[in-house]
């Protein structure tokens, strides 16, 4: 029997990956920013707000709070206090983060695949 993280991580990437990708890779890169070279990015606190909008729209679709349990109150925490005041809630969002991106699977060619094509095109 798995987990039951484990089953939902598993149904994000058959359904929903790529629209849970894309708001993660946003956070992803505003906490590593910070994290790895206390950068705070241009505009980070609207990038942080346009991926909660985005995960609180799919969480009508998937239980974003099971697949990332406390991302959304975490990211909410990083908006009102700020990267600099918050730096156990930046680790925490950036581990959570890289978590879940590494085991999301986004349908298409791989690094690791021989055949990067998405498929037969056809020319009609």
């Amino acid at each position: 029997m798995m987990p039951h993280g484990r089953w939902c991580v598993e149904v994000v990437e058959m359904q929903y990956a790529a629209d849970l990708a894309d708001p993660l890779l946003d956070v992803r890169n505003v906490v590593e920013s910070f994290r790895s070279y206390h950068v705070t990015p241009p505009d980070w606190d609207e990038t942080l707000r346009h991926a909660i909008a985005a995960l609180s729209r799919l969480q009508a679709l998937i239980q974003v709070d099971i697949v990332l349990p406390g991302l959304l109150p975490d990211l909410d925490l990083l908006l009102a206090g700020g990267l600099d005041r918050s730096p156990q809630v930046v680790e925490k969002v950036a581990t959570q983060v890289a978590n879940i991106l590494d085991e999301t699977k986004i349908p298409g060619p791989t690094l690791e695949d021989d055949d990067w094509s998405f498929g037969e095109a056809n020319a009609s």
